[in-house]
């Protein structure tokens, strides 16, 4: 296996992962196992449906864990990528140590809601980081930079806001306030309620969703008219209507009470949108040369 397909189903695995960890918590399974790195004091616990939820996510996070490690070691071992990859391999492993210490501490700290949102952001990075390396492989012996830099702080407000976006779905789901408005688009019938309690928490998500819509068909449109690198006009175009499909899951979960599978969906997507956004900054900085590792 070349180091880019070992790359690529890395980060497809760690994607899968942040629709796993969504319905972890949509089915109330986060506190299944009472304790950590153990299952009630067993490697192999008994299974209720709950329990496998939780205990599956582990072994799953267990896997990716190892993958990242051998990841590391195969860059650092070869002279020809410890200089180009060194940084984001090196990156990855941090986040993956991070990424440890806040599972554990979800389930010691018992959800507390400042310790689930910094693990869903965590991944996160550590996708941003497995992504990076992939992205550079077929470049890392002959990096160039783009000449055209127009709109690059365009595109930085964009990911910054939308990773962001995704720190507010985190807080709505562990301040349990996605039923906080049980309707659409208004909220208990009003377009802007008084912004205490879940509702603050709802509220922010909701209205901050359609500024980082807004700000995504921009860029899109921009790049669209001014630009001409058409990985960056196909990763903004895809964006947009990820953008779109990311509003109506909102909606669903509102109308229909947070379906759980409709609940992951969401925070899936609203990744998604985000990696769109990352991968179309990507290759408006950089040219490439294919050249597989």
């Amino acid at each position: 296996m070349t180091l880019k397909r070992f790359y690529t189903i890395l980060s497809a695995m760690i994607l899968l992962n942040l629709l796993y960890g969504p319905l972890v918590r949509a089915t109330d399974s986060g506190l299944a196992c009472p304790d950590w790195p153990l299952c009630h004091g067993k490697f192999v616990p008994e299974f209720t449906f709950q329990i496998f939820m939780e205990v599956g996510h582990r072994y799953y996070s267990g896997i990716l864990g190892i993958l990242v490690g051998i990841g590391f070691v195969w860059i650092l071992k070869n002279p020809e990528t410890r200089k180009p990859l060194g940084i984001p391999a090196a990156l990855s492993l941090l986040f993956l140590i991070s990424q440890v210490i806040l599972g554990g501490l979800t389930v010691t700290k018992l959800l507390h809601p400042t310790t689930v949102n910094l693990h869903l952001l965590n991944a996160v990075l550590l996708l941003s980081s497995c992504l990076t390396i992939r992205l550079l492989i077929p470049e890392a012996n002959n990096s160039t930079f783009d000449t055209n830099k127009s709109g690059k702080y365009y595109f930085a407000i964009v990911l910054i806001v939308v990773l962001y976006q995704l720190f507010l779905g985190g807080k709505v789901s562990s301040h349990y306030a996605g039923l906080a408005c049980p309707d659409f688009p208004t909220c208990h019938g009003e377009w802007f309620p008084q912004m205490v309690g879940t509702i603050r928490f709802h509220m922010e998500h909701r209205l901050f969703g359609y500024l980082t819509a807004l700000l995504v068909l921009s860029l899109s449109a921009y790049v669209i008219l001014t630009l001409e690198n058409p990985k960056v006009k196909q990763f903004l175009k895809l964006a947009a209507y990820l953008v779109s499909i990311q509003i109506f899951l909102g909606a669903m979960n509102v109308l229909y009470h947070l379906p759980k599978l409709i609940t992951g969906l969401h925070t899936l997507n609203g990744v998604l949108v985000f990696l769109c956004c990352f991968i179309a900054s990507f290759y408006h900085f950089r040219t490439y040369k294919e050249e597989a590792l």
